[in-house]
């Protein structure tokens, strides 16, 4: 059985693949992400509060930029 935070993580994933988050500011994509994961929980029928979906976007942002940030090193590096 999966529990919450294995849903809010797919509910993140979701908004962050169907988002252009290079082309909005920080602040309108984490309205972007929390309006899209709010879609996800109606959609499958599931709640999530206000505090959940912002920690989980908190965390997927740090990860996210973590990410980046390896990717941008292994770039240089192979130059």
């Amino acid at each position: 059985m999966t529990n919450k935070k294995q849903l809010l993580d797919y509910a993140f994933t979701e908004a962050v693949s169907t988002l252009n988050l290079n082309s909005l500011t920080k602040e309108v994509a984490e309205e972007a992400i929390a309006t899209a994961m709010f879609g996800y929980a109606e959609r499958e029928g599931y709640e999530f509060t206000k505090e959940e979906v912002h920690a989980t976007i908190v965390a997927g942002m740090e990860t996210m930029a973590k990410s980046k940030a390896d990717f941008t090193f292994q770039t240089w590096t192979m130059k």
